[in-house]
């Protein structure tokens, strides 16, 4: 079966999940990373391409970058894989700064710091999943 603009609906051709829903998968993780580099580098006041860079940085933009991997994974729920390609690194190393990030919760300043950007990022994430509902209440077509 096709979709009205020639995509091939996965699960109606018998495809499994189909290359529709992964591709809104992937545009779904894409944006989740860009909004925890935003957050992040709103928050640490180190630029956007410099957390988005696959260099190796200096502590503070290491630090932003860290903590948007982690928020990606832990508020968006975005798998580590998506967030290795997003970032530009391997799926163990945003494995390592995820497990840096929930270690550091120990010191009680990091942790509210951190408990402060997670609510702004679930806050969007909310935001987010009610656009669609709020579209189609408003007439707007989805």
């Amino acid at each position: 079966m096709q979709s009205p603009d020639g995509d091939v609906l996965g699960a109606a051709a018998g495809h499994g999940a189909g290359p529709v829903f992964l591709r809104l998968a992937t545009c779904r993780n894409r944006l989740a990373c860009r909004l925890a580099r935003e957050i992040a580098s709103a928050f640490f006041a180190v630029p956007v391409p410099a957390i988005a860079s696959p260099n190796r940085a200096v502590a503070p933009v290491c630090e932003a970058r860290h903590v948007a991997m982690y928020l990606a994974h832990v508020v968006f729920q975005v798998p580590l894989a998506a967030i290795a390609g997003a970032f530009g690194r391997d799926r163990t190393s945003v494995a390592h700064a995820v497990r840096r990030i929930e270690d550091r919760r120990d010191d009680r300043v990091f942790d509210a710091m951190l408990t402060r950007l997670e609510g702004l990022a679930h806050a969007v994430r909310l935001a987010l999943e009610q656009v669609p509902d709020d579209a189609h209440d408003a007439g707007v077509a989805r």
